[in-house]
């Protein structure tokens, strides 16, 4: 995995790199839950759709946020065929 997989980054992720379809919330829900256990370089979960490993990537918030954290994490598959993404608050 390159040090491009997980990336901190002061702005949101390019429209086009996450194009593919967003999860259902109970999916994003199990995903998050999933990422939660290992949320290290190397600790992403498979995609469960494809179950292709999904790039993680912390972003900053570019909006006011909910929460106490001033990042979200968005998890997005690679794979050109599938690309189901989520984001939730770290």
């Amino acid at each position: 995995m390159s040090d491009e997989d997980t990336r901190v980054s002061g702005e949101p992720l390019d429209p086009e790199e996450s194009k593919g379809a967003l999860l259902d919330p109970d999916a994003s829900d199990r995903l998050e839950a999933e990422d939660r256990k290992k949320p290290i370089p190397g600790g992403e979960p498979d995609c469960l759709r494809c179950g292709r490993k999904v790039t993680r990537r912390v972003e900053k918030y570019p909006a006011p946020r909910g929460g106490i954290s001033p990042f979200r994490v968005r998890l997005v598959c690679p794979n050109e065929r599938c690309g189901a993404w989520t984001v939730y608050d770290w």
